[in-house]
């Protein structure tokens, strides 16, 4: 006789591998990230030594300090957008990763419902449907619920466009690899 445990316990350790592997790809990312803009951090920061170094009135001074202050804004602005950029996808794929496992359960949680329904004692018609009626409402709540984040998540990027529109200098984003099999 086989267990019928087995099969729950092979998914999760399934499920868990593959988001733990989406983790570790997410790490690697970050990691780029903080890199790349370090590199950035030192081009800049050669760029304005070698600027200051070439100053010699107070007022261009005063002006090259004000500009180095832009520059060193906007490039930390830019990474910033990035990283949120980076950890907005990440939770995009974790939902989406999230989201197709508890579709599994919630389908496999109303099938069981509905069966049990079906085998109700007589006399309980009034009981059935308003269990139904409850499903089927938190059904709904599910779908406007799912609706609505993915509708701020869209606005949250309409956003960091618009804030990596004012911040040219600063690192780019690491490609995004597939998880390791």
């Amino acid at each position: 006789m086989q267990n019928p445990i087995k099969p729950q316990v092979d998914a999760s350790m399934q499920a868990a591998f593959e988001l733990a592997s989406m983790s570790f790809t997410q790490l690697e990312r970050a990691t780029e990230l903080a890199l790349e803009q370090a590199r950035v951090n030192a081009e800049l920061a050669q760029e304005q030594l070698a600027t200051a170094l070439e100053i010699k009135d107070p007022a261009a001074a005063l002006e090259l300090l004000k500009n180095q202050l832009e520059a060193s804004a906007k490039s930390l602005a830019g990474f910033a957008a990035t990283a949120f950029e980076l950890s907005q996808e990440f939770q995009a794929e974790g939902a989406a990763f999230a989201e197709g496992h508890l579709d599994h359960a919630h389908a496999a949680a109303n099938k069981a419902l509905a069966d049990n329904l079906k085998k109700a004692p007589e006399g309980s018609e009034a009981a059935v449907t308003a269990v139904k009626a409850a499903v089927d409402a938190s059904n709904k709540a599910f779908a406007e619920v799912r609706k609505n984040a993915k509708k701020t998540a869209e606005m949250a990027q309409e956003g960091i466009a618009k804030l990596k529109e004012h911040a040219p200098k600063a690192a780019k984003a690491p490609a995004r690899r597939k998880p390791r099999a």
